[in-house]
């Protein structure tokens, strides 16, 4: 799978989260996961959307057949002992802790949700688009400035051939730091490195320049800066 492909890699993390991955499909989807940090990123971002759906489904009261089967079940088990009356004391407090376990897993799961959702919230830092021409890039940064995501916009289109790179631009004379690859639709998220972050927190401006396949090979712009924007700051 190539890593300029974002709506495929979203449309397979979609079906992995649901369960429609199957077979062959599925493990190679994993083991593309364990490799690959973008690959995780979008699997996270569909569990964050769906567990909130998932905890807000009507909870759903067991039958009283299924509440038979496991009484008959536990009379069975009494049946073999000798201190019967006590167990069937105790089949009460038995439902109590199940109900108990219960809740206590919707809470949890509930946490784990609006923690993930939380994570999820970004802030736009910077719109990139030509003098003239619409827009092209979203560039989106959470608040801890650790992960960053970049939006295609309508102007966004691919070149044949090349790849365009996002860069942090220091005050001064500094040398540009690369955030990553762009992508020619959809969008890309990432977690960025430490010299990332830092590079970042001190830009005020970001660039993009076109790129061979997968990126400049120096650290460094090797071909042409399209685009310069100002990087806004909460």
């Amino acid at each position: 799978m190539k890593h300029d492909q974002p709506q495929l890699i979203d449309a397979l993390a979609s079906e992995y989260v649901l369960g429609t991955l199957r077979g062959a499909a599925r493990r190679r989807f994993e083991r593309w996961q364990s490799e690959e940090w973008h690959i995780a990123s979008r699997v996270r971002t569909w569990e964050a959307r769906l567990i909130p759906l998932a905890l807000g489904l009507p909870p759903i009261a067991p039958s009283q057949e299924l509440w038979q089967r496991i009484e008959a079940r536990i009379r069975a088990a009494d049946a073999s002992r000798t201190d019967t009356p006590p167990r069937r004391a105790a089949r009460p407090a038995l439902r109590a802790l199940a109900a108990v376990l219960v809740l206590c897993a919707l809470f949890a799961g509930g946490y784990v949700a609006w923690r993930m959702t939380e994570s999820l919230r970004l802030q736009t830092v910077a719109t990139i688009k030509g003098a003239q021409g619409p827009l092209v890039w979203s560039i989106e940064l959470d608040s801890r400035g650790e992960r960053l995501r970049a939006v295609a916009l309508p102007g966004a289109a691919a070149q044949p051939g090349h790849s365009f790179e996002l860069w942090a631009l220091p005050p001064g004379k500094g040398a540009p730091v690369s955030l990553g690859l762009l992508p020619d639709a959809g969008q890309l998220e990432r977690t960025l490195t430490v010299a990332q972050r830092a590079a970042l927190a001190s830009a005020t401006q970001v660039a993009v320049s076109l790129e061979p396949p997968g990126g400049s090979p120096t650290g460094a712009p090797t071909g042409p800066v399209l685009f310069v924007a100002a990087l806004k700051r909460a």
